[in-house]
């Protein structure tokens, strides 16, 4: 084989490998270039536990500050799209609760296609201010659906379906805080009564979420089947017979599906078949009701009219609870930038606490930073004119202005803003003074010993008085250090607290809703010890400074108490006067 050969096939190797690797990346493309972020939603059928096939399920995407932004789409959430995982077929939706103040909402997604055991995804799109309204209730459900009642309304229960299935006869009852969003509340003593048209002839299939406080006959379609609570347990009765008994928890929210395909009735718990009764259902001789004698709550009630799949109820056991083991979501893209980076992500999940907290750390960074330059420059500038001052000085004659005092002399410009100059001052007024003094009294002696102790006094009181000066508004440096890491730790806290709160509250649990949370609320400790690392080495370097200066000082006032007992104390006042 030739090189030209060879070189030809390498080439069209490469070019089937690479168009390959584009064609099993569908995910790198963008479906509408007009919407600025998107976010990918993970299904993983194996994490949830499900055995079959789902042709065609309502999915429950819980949307909350730990997996996505809000201040990103419309404040109504009209740009809202939700995109299958090719990222180019549009997926029927519907949004149960919007409530962009709380940041949460919850959104049933039509989904299709799931395999068990294989991993998917859709895509959720927003960030469209251009976008109109695009959601479809009645399109969420497929066919066989007859009715759905989420409880999101007043009054008696609505159906969400386009059969118009409404419910008459109570329902006034909700609990705002139910598992998927409102819950309906029934007492015992006011069943609802549901329509005939959504139990006609045929196989039947009818699924909730339930959490019962007392026992009673959850559902009944009388003459043909009966869902009743005893005991602790849920039992069928059909066709004069019961099944087995189900464990039904006590003030907690199972989900319950009763499954008849002409040939038998099976109860699923949590999606796991939990008792059956043989036979096709009889025909009904009543209106189906719910909550006959019994009190408790009920969720998210869907009869169909086909005998749906275990994994159906698998999907709905796995996916619509507090704890979604189905459903995981990614970071949010940018269509700008791909993911706007790791910072975009973190500054994207920053709640109003933590922006305060790090405005108040970026505010003591400034005046920390000011401080530093400020005294930097009053250091280096009190040095050199130190410098220039005891160069003047050292030329000065040891007996120069003796009679009088120390000499009065001009160091120049460079030394006028020395320290060591106006201790000098201070030293020489005194002097002259007490000098003045023995004068006028004759004293034997120019100046006392109490004197040279009285200059002294002046003299520390003037170096006190300069360092003063030097160390003024360290204390700021000091409140940084210190106070910097506190405040952070304060804000990472609440911020903490507010994004598990907020997890609680749309009752999704995955790392996917925590980690943005968590990692945007160490952003604010991130930011207390940025202000406190620089103002450490800042102060501390600044302090060093200030002692060598203090230091300085401290020569200079002894060398100056010094000359002035040696050259004065001793010497007579008569001798000063000749």
């Amino acid at each position: 084989m030739s090189i030209l050969t060879r070189a030809r096939k390498g080439a069209v190797a490469s070019a089937v490998a690479l168009a390959a690797i584009t064609a099993a990346s569908p995910a790198h493309a963008w479906w509408e270039a007009d919407y600025s972020y998107r976010t990918k939603i993970n299904l993983n059928t194996q994490a949830a536990g499900i055995t079959g096939e789902v042709a065609r399920a309502p999915v429950l995407v819980r949307l909350h500050s730990g997996n996505f932004n809000f201040k990103d789409v419309k404040a109504d959430g009209s740009d809202l799209r939700f995109v299958a995982g090719d990222d180019r077929t549009p997926l029927k939706f519907h949004v149960e609760k919007w409530n962009p103040q709380e940041e949460q909402a919850l959104v049933w997604v039509d989904v299709q296609g799931l395999q068990p055991g294989a991993a998917s995804a859709i895509y959720a799109y927003y960030g469209n201010e251009k976008a109109a309204a695009s959601q479809d209730i009645a399109g969420t459900f497929g066919p066989d659906y007859r009715l759905v009642y989420h409880f999101n309304n007043e009054g008696a229960p609505r159906d969400a379906t386009a059969n118009g299935a409404n419910a008459t006869g109570g329902g006034e009852g909700r609990n705002a805080g139910g598992l998927i969003g409102q819950s309906l509340v029934l007492d015992g003593t006011s069943p609802i009564t549901l329509p005939a048209s959504a139990f006609a002839a045929g196989p039947l299939s009818i699924s909730f979420w339930v959490k019962p406080s007392r026992d009673g006959t959850v559902f009944n379609l009388p003459g043909s089947v009966s869902l009743v609570a005893e005991g602790g347990r849920l039992f069928i009765d059909a066709n004069g017979k019961r099944s087995n008994g189900a464990a039904l928890t006590a003030d907690s929210w199972t989900n319950v599906a009763l499954v008849n395909d002409g040939a038998k009735s099976v109860l699923y718990i949590n999606g796991q078949p939990a008792g059956e009764v043989p036979g096709a259902l009889a025909a009904a001789t009543g209106t189906a009701q719910l909550g006959t004698g019994f009190a408790g709550e009920i969720d998210e009630l869907r009869v169909a009219g086909a005998a749906l799949p275990q994994s159906a109820f698998q999907l709905a056991a796995a996916s619509e609870g507090q704890t979604s083991k189905l459903v995981t979501t990614d970071t949010a893209q940018k269509v700008e930038t791909g993911g706007g980076g790791h910072f975009g992500i973190l500054f994207g999940a920053l709640t109003f606490d933590a922006w305060v907290v790090i405005l108040i750390c970026a505010f003591m960074l400034l005046v920390a930073i000011a401080i530093m330059i400020s005294k930097g420059l009053l250091i280096g500038k009190v040095r050199s004119a130190n410098e220039a001052f005891l160069e003047a000085y050292a030329g000065l004659s040891r007996r120069a202005g003796d009679h009088d005092g120390l000499p009065a002399f001009d160091p120049g410009s460079a030394a006028a803003d020395s320290t060591l100059g106006r201790l000098y001052a201070i030293g020489r007024r005194e002097l002259t003074e007490r000098l003045k003094e023995g004068k006028a009294t004759g004293s034997r002696f120019a100046i006392r010993a109490q004197s040279i102790a009285a200059i002294r006094s002046a003299l520390d009181a003037g170096r006190v008085r300069e360092g003063q000066k030097l160390n003024a508004r360290l204390v700021l440096l000091t409140i940084a250090i210190s106070g910097g890491p506190f405040i952070g730790l304060l804000g990472t806290v609440l911020g903490v607290m507010i994004t598990f709160a907020s997890v609680a509250a749309a009752g999704e649990v995955n790392i996917n809703a925590i980690a943005p949370g968590i990692a945007a609320a160490l952003l604010a400790t991130v930011a207390g010890l940025a202000v406190a690392i620089p103002a450490l080495f800042g102060y501390n370097y600044l302090l060093s400074r200030i002692e060598e200066i203090t230091a300085d000082h401290d020569i200079f006032v002894d060398e100056l108490e010094k000359r002035i007992a040696e050259t004065w104390q001793d010497v007579p006042a008569a001798a000063q006067a000749a």
